[in-house]
């Protein structure tokens, strides 16, 4: 049987083990970390590698307003938990190096837009040409007494210039060497011609190679316009390769060249070693010079200048002649002169088509041109490789 004083000496001690009990879990309290510092920092989007299979562009957004500095990134959310949230996958984006599936039709110039129109002098300064075209540098063209080519076209250059300035037509006097990817509404080429013989004479045009509408539409206007202002012949059959493969018409190989879509001619004025053309030539320049520039007005005035499309220059596969041969002819007719009879697989690079017809230049020696009839030809998946000029016109 416990006593009063022995019962009170077991209560304290209870309370002395309590009181430890309790300072220690205090104790374990205050030494221990706090909780939020267990939750692991926001960790961002992994950034894009060169390579990997995610887009290296964002997804376009839609049009917004243009401000003068770019709007701030969105930051991640701060997570409510250890537990990171995958990225977003981003919608793939178009390469923008892939090509078109068509060839874009130039957009038209603003509205109020003067034409611009380039007249080439022939020759002027061709000792300047840039390296690519060094090959060209000493030729000086033809030469008639103390007068030179260059001279003679940069005289009548000058005579078409106010000409059609007075019409609102914006002109560029250009040298031998044309400025990279000149683009204009119109690019003449103003030559002469000189022979051995002083019984050649007569005036030509040609177009490049690859002729557009506009370049086509462009060289009718001034023939129509050149032959009745001057009094001259045309030199029928006289265009020559190197008119065609005139180098500021090559912009395939040349930097120094006309744009693609600048509709083009070369000008073979006449003869200087005629007497009869030198009569015009030299004796009434006016004329020459109102040739040229009537024809290239009329031409601005039918063009459509909102028709991109005829400003693109036609694209054509190799020819072959078929199995029973190819007969070239001088125009697209079949009664036209004979100018070849091509043999099985003569390999054609066709540069227009017209109502059944392929013009086209005859790869080899001869350096023939002329017209075929499409049923006497197959089409190849090669790419032609046409001529370039030897020489300076």
């Amino acid at each position: 049987m416990s006593t009063p004083g022995s019962a009170r000496r077991v209560a304290a001690s209870a309370l002395f083990v309590l009181a430890l009990l309790l300072s220690g879990c205090a104790a374990a309290q205050a030494s221990a970390p706090a909780p939020t510092s267990t939750v692991e920092p926001p960790v961002s989007a992994p950034a894009q590698l060169v390579g990997s299979d995610a887009p290296l562009l964002a997804a376009p957004l839609a049009p917004q307003a243009v401000t003068s500095a770019p709007p701030a990134l969105a930051q991640p959310a701060t997570p409510t938990s250890g537990a990171v949230s995958s990225p977003t996958a981003l919608p793939p984006t178009p390469d923008p190096l892939a090509s078109p599936t068509a060839i874009p039709t130039p957009s038209p110039r603003p509205a109020g837009t003067p034409p611009r129109v380039g007249l080439q002098v022939g020759h002027l300064n061709s000792q300047d040409l840039p390296e690519e075209l060094a090959r060209l540098r000493t030729s000086t063209g033809a030469r008639w007494g103390g007068v030179t080519e260059a001279e003679l076209n940069l005289d009548i250059a000058n005579r078409v210039k106010p000409l059609l300035e007075a019409h609102g037509v914006v002109v560029d006097i250009l040298p031998a060497t044309v400025p990279p990817a000149y683009d204009a509404d119109a690019f003449i080429a103003i030559h002469a011609d000189g022979s051995q013989s002083g019984a050649a004479r007569g005036w030509k045009l040609a177009t490049p190679w690859r002729t557009s509408q506009a370049s086509r539409a462009l060289l009718e206007a001034v023939a129509a316009a050149y032959g009745p202002a001057t009094g001259l012949p045309q030199d029928t059959g006289g265009v020559t390769v190197n008119m065609r493969g005139y180098y500021a018409f090559n912009y395939r190989r040349h930097t120094h060249a006309i744009a693609r879509t600048t509709p083009a001619i070369i000008v073979e004025m006449g003869f200087m070693t005629s007497a009869a053309d030198r009569g015009v030539l030299f004796g009434q320049p006016d004329r020459v010079a109102r040739g040229i520039a009537e024809g290239v007005l009329a031409y601005l005035r039918q063009r459509d200048p909102n028709n991109g499309a005829a400003l693109l220059p036609p694209e054509f596969s190799t020819l072959v002649a078929g199995p029973g041969g190819a007969t070239l002819r001088t125009a697209p007719r079949d009664d036209a002169r004979t100018v070849a009879n091509l043999d099985p697989e003569a390999r054609l690079f066709p540069f227009e088509r017209r109502d059944g017809w392929y013009q086209v230049f005859v790869r080899g020696g001869a350096r023939l041109q002329g017209w075929v009839r499409e049923d006497q030809v197959v089409v190849t998946n090669e790419q032609p490789s046409f001529p370039t000029a030897s020489a300076n016109p």
